[in-house]
């Protein structure tokens, strides 16, 4: 077994146990607060966060740890490479705290920046999306790829809008508007771990978004890629975790996508 494949799997276990630990608590207690005007937090984001680091601490000690709620942990000053796990421990918390089945947990380990494991666990359909670099991208442990759709007025595309009314915000308005009229459809999960996997596995032939964070696209982006996918910026450029724009798709439609959304970008 080579080393991403044991960090894949120690991940996926942790991936599981963490989405058993959310429908737990979310059935004994859930308290709901806002951690900014429009960002809600709940206690269950904090325990599982805890829970996630707890466990990759125990199995790579030498790791940085970053996370969506406390931040990032220590990193012991003898470790070799620049290793860093991001974590969301639900990404869809809104729609976790109003009763929507529509979440996940999300964990990434980068490499000197690079994503290089990706695990993302839909607990509520028990769907286990993970990567490797090199290694493909999977489901339930079966190869996936996206779709091979060349159609764009056939597509189906996803995306989410900005927490806070800018720019971005109105940028996306405009574009979903020109693609609601260009494709056959365009959804809105709430999820962008979500909607990466399901680029990936050919349930969506894009998704495009502004103003996320690392630990949203970390796990996502490596997925597409394995899938046979393709990832920029909505400018066209290279990605990483700290963008201010995401660009996923199947790659036969990413040169026209992005012609359509840079058209009314306002960014």
């Amino acid at each position: 077994m080579t080393q991403l494949s044991s960090e894949r799997r120690t991940a996926e276990a942790i991936a599981r146990l963490a989405g058993r630990h959310i429908l737990r608590e979310r059935a004994e207690r859930l308290d709901v607060s806002l951690k900014a005007p429009d960002d809600v937090v709940t206690n269950v984001d904090k325990s599982t966060e805890r829970l996630i680091v707890d466990r990759l601490r125990d199995a790579f000690p030498d790791d940085t740890i970053a996370g969506e709620e406390f931040g990032e942990s220590h990193r012991a000053d003898n470790a070799d490479g620049d290793r860093t796990w991001l974590i969301d421990p639900i990404d869809g918390t809104l729609n976790f705290s109003h009763g929507i089945p529509l979440f996940c947990v999300s964990i990434a380990l980068q490499v000197d920046g690079e994503t290089v494991v990706a695990v993302i666990y839909d607990p509520n359909r028990d769907e286990m999306f993970s990567a490797s670099q090199n290694g493909g991208a999977h489901l339930d442990g079966v190869p996936i790829s996206v779709s091979s759709l060349d159609d764009a007025s056939a597509a189906v595309l996803v995306t989410g809008f900005p927490l806070k009314r800018s720019a971005p915000f109105e940028a996306t308005l405009d574009q979903f508007e020109l693609l609601t009229r260009t494709c056959r459809g365009i959804r809105r999960l709430g999820s962008a771990a979500i909607d990466l996997a399901y680029v990936a596995a050919g349930r969506m032939e894009a998704f495009w978004e502004y103003s996320l964070k690392p630990w949203d696209t970390a796990a996502g982006i490596l997925l597409v890629e394995e899938a046979g996918g393709q990832v920029t910026t909505v400018d066209g450029g290279p990605f990483d975790v700290h963008a201010p724009s995401i660009l996923a798709t199947n790659g036969v439609l990413h040169d026209e996508l992005l012609e359509l959304l840079q058209s009314v970008s306002g960014c």
